[in-house]
């Protein structure tokens, strides 16, 4: 008869055991120490949305930098005045609400509204990351890591 394996608790990686499941024995006569198999069975969804924040505050920041130097450059090289030339030349007067979506000012809001909306997604992404990996992680097992004590 075969014997269910009892219900896990959620431990804290200080407070479980390290032992070897039956079959597998830790090297001990490696010369860089032992090594030791844990498996990752739950991920704090705090901590994953404190990091993803940070990660994705640094991406947006990024993302905002990079589209404000990019129309200094192109601005810079005269590809933004040949652009309001091109599409005065086939609109006429009617291409003054496009020609307005060039500005600097309107470039700069519209890149700070991607990087405010890159911030809160990439945020609740990270989180959502961390609520599947723990739904997964109870139905697999988790994740087998391998650490080797130096």
């Amino acid at each position: 008869m075969h014997k269910s394996p009892p219900p896990r608790k959620n431990l804290l990686m200080s407070e479980i055991p390290i032992v070897q499941p039956e079959g597998r024995k830790a090297k001990t006569s490696s010369p860089h120490g032992k090594q030791v198999r844990l498996n990752l069975v739950y991920v704090d969804v705090w901590s994953a949305v404190k990091v993803s924040s940070l990660v994705s505050l640094a991406v947006s920041i990024t993302v905002f930098l990079v589209v404000i130097l990019s129309w200094l450059l192109l601005n810079t090289v005269g590809v933004i005045g040949a652009l309001e030339g091109i599409v005065g030349d086939i609109l006429g007067d009617g291409g003054g609400a496009i020609l307005a979506l060039l500005s600097f000012s309107q470039v700069t809001l519209l890149a700070f509204v991607g990087a405010l909306i890159n911030l809160v997604s990439l945020t609740v992404l990270g989180s959502l990351g961390a609520v599947l990996y723990n739904a997964i992680a109870r139905l697999t097992g988790g994740l087998t890591v391998g650490f080797t004590n130096t």
